[in-house]
């Protein structure tokens, strides 16, 4: 069905996600920073806007954390965080809309 990890490219994307998640989890996201050097991408190849940013504070802040991930923090709220691609969390897809 062509399904990958969320894209979140405007704050309207980002709000409408949060209220579909559970605090007690993170989630991947489909960001990546394959190469470890501050490069971030989509998965879907949709240019990484540097204005549209909702990482936590002093965040991104590990470069062999090379993957994103959606991560609410009592003190900060939801933000992104970057983590080992392969540590364990939940997943948001999405997929274009179909119709049957």
């Amino acid at each position: 069905m062509g399904a990958h990890l969320v894209v979140i490219n405007t704050e309207a994307e980002q709000d409408f996600i949060i209220q579909q998640l559970n605090k007690t989890f993170s989630y991947f996201l489909g960001l990546s920073d394959p190469q470890g050097n501050g490069n971030w991408q989509w998965i879907d190849q949709t240019p990484y806007k540097e204005n549209v940013r909702f990482w936590h504070q002093n965040e991104p802040n590990f470069s062999a954390e090379e993957c994103a991930s959606i991560v609410f923090w009592d003190e900060r709220g939801w933000g992104w965080n970057d983590v080992f691609c392969d540590s364990k969390r939940k997943s948001i897809c999405e997929m274009k809309k179909i119709y049957l």
